[in-house]
């Protein structure tokens, strides 16, 4: 799939697509759109973590900038000539938001008409399998179609792991080597096969903002577990990457290092979620001993 240029008008492209129900959103929509968040503040913390940060809804600048997708109310809202009922972020990653199996297929449609070359759909599970449905894309390297969304509103009851603190700049290699091994292990590829800069620079970002947390043996001096906060907001934190050093596994780390985490984040937002592969019963079982309640499901299709 090429890249969407900004002179291929977008909004004409997406129009045409989905016969007039899809359109870009502006500024304009950015309340709306904050609004339509705040409805799941779990199911989106990475759009509105990314929302927060632009601080529109409006197309970004640059030919790679992501652009954010909207369907309005059938019927004309009272006091309002539009009301949002759904978006989609689509940039490197595409998010539906506030989607059901309907508004999600019309947003594949979108995406398929604008072309971008994205890593991954990923959010609420009907929607991004909907979505990705409508496509029609066969170049996923593979559908995870069932991954347990996870939450926590209060401080674990469980000791948490001793040691675990917010990464130091000094430390960047180490975390960065940890989070190459943690990303090649959990996907199957290099995270440098999407662009070795971008990669570094989100873990710099990650250990600036104080949402990388380590533990380190005072021995070794190795990492020996390993967490982020992918996407920070008022109301909820995301929780990614979390990795135990292959040479401290079989010693009960991953539940106390999840504790000591959900501490962190609970200083940050009143909810701290995360997501993980159904398959994966060992961490799904560890997190439901720290505390993490079910919220429903992800899909994520991988590219």
């Amino acid at each position: 799939m090429p890249l969407w240029s900004p002179s291929a008008s977008p909004d004409g492209k997406v129009s045409r697509a989905t016969g007039g129900r899809v359109r870009v959103l502006t500024g304009d929509d950015t309340r709306a759109l904050h609004k339509l968040l705040d409805a799941d503040p779990v199911g989106n913390t990475s759009v509105a973590a990314a929302l927060q940060q632009r601080g529109t809804a409006a197309v970004g600048k640059g030919r790679q900038s992501a652009l954010l997708l909207g369907i309005d109310a059938a019927e004309p809202h009272s006091g309002a000539d539009r009301r949002l009922i759904s978006a989609c972020w689509l940039g490197s990653n595409i998010i539906p938001v506030g989607a059901d199996p309907t508004t999600a297929k019309q947003f594949g449609r979108a995406a398929r008409a604008l072309r971008r070359r994205v890593s991954s759909i990923y959010g609420r599970s009907e929607a991004v399998l909907a979505l990705f449905e409508a496509t029609g894309w066969s170049n996923h390297r593979e559908v995870r179609a069932h991954q347990p969304l996870m939450v926590m509103y209060q401080e674990p009851e469980m000791r948490p792991l001793p040691g675990v603190r917010p990464s130091k700049p000094e430390e960047f290699s180490a975390v960065e080597q940890a989070c190459a091994a943690m990303f090649t292990e959990e996907l199957g590829f290099s995270p440098y096969d999407h662009g070795a800069s971008q990669y570094r620079d989100r873990i710099r970002g990650l250990i600036q903002a104080g949402h990388s947390l380590i533990a380190v043996d005072p021995e070794s001096r190795q990492i020996t577990f390993k967490a982020e906060f992918g996407s920070v907001t008022e109301q909820a934190v995301q929780v990614q990457g979390v990795w135990v050093n292959p040479l401290w596994r079989g010693r009960g780390m991953a539940a106390p290092g999840m504790a000591a985490v959900v501490n962190y984040g609970l200083r940050l937002a009143p909810r701290v979620s995360l997501y993980v592969n159904g398959y994966n019963t060992p961490a799904i079982r560890a997190y439901e001993r720290v505390g993490f309640q079910h919220a429903g499901a992800y899909s994520t299709v991988l590219f």
